[in-house]
């Protein structure tokens, strides 16, 4: 099998490119230019449990004269879940808004494999938790990988705990 290009190779996202994790060395490893698939799979729960514990711009501004500012980086997370009840929740519209924020924030899941599905099944969803899974592939070479994570909302907090692996 040939050897993958550089632009083929699993790279870290830009906000990893940047972060100088060694700022004594004035030059980075070949290693710190790519990444493993274990590392890319870490990289991508970290991101999408900042994306979960952020609060989104139109949880407290109206935006729907602004559809761009919607779509933009000022409109990063989803709405504030503090404080909500579960039966207060519309596990669809959560679901939804989970799955568009998502869609609009993380390039490197492939959209139209991505599922999110609350796990009303499970022993730990009672009236302070919900506890749903995301499924997705992501982009990788020479073939995409799936990736399943378990995500925990405390709706007291409203804290995401997102891991790997269905719950």
């Amino acid at each position: 099998m040939a050897e993958l290009t550089t632009q083929e190779r699993l790279q870290p996202s830009l906000l990893d490119r940047l972060t100088d994790d060694e700022p004594g060395k004035l030059e980075e490893s070949r290693e710190k230019r790519v990444i493993s698939v274990s590392r890319l799979r870490e990289c991508v729960t970290r991101d999408i449990s900042w994306l979960l514990n952020c609060v989104s711009l139109e949880a407290n501004v109206e935006l729907e004269e602004y559809p761009e500012v919607s779509r933009s980086v000022l409109n990063f997370g989803i709405p504030d879940l503090t404080g909500a009840a579960l039966s207060g929740i519309n596990a669809e519209a959560l679901q939804r808004r989970v799955r568009d924020a998502i869609v609009a924030y993380e390039p490197r899941l492939t959209a139209n494999t991505l599922r999110v599905n609350v796990n009303a099944l499970t022993k730990r969803m009672d009236r302070q938790a919900l506890i749903f899974n995301i499924e997705s592939e992501m982009w990788a070479q020479p073939i995409p990988l799936n990736l399943y994570l378990k995500t925990e909302v405390d709706l007291e907090t409203g804290n995401f705990k997102v891991s790997e692996g269905f719950g």
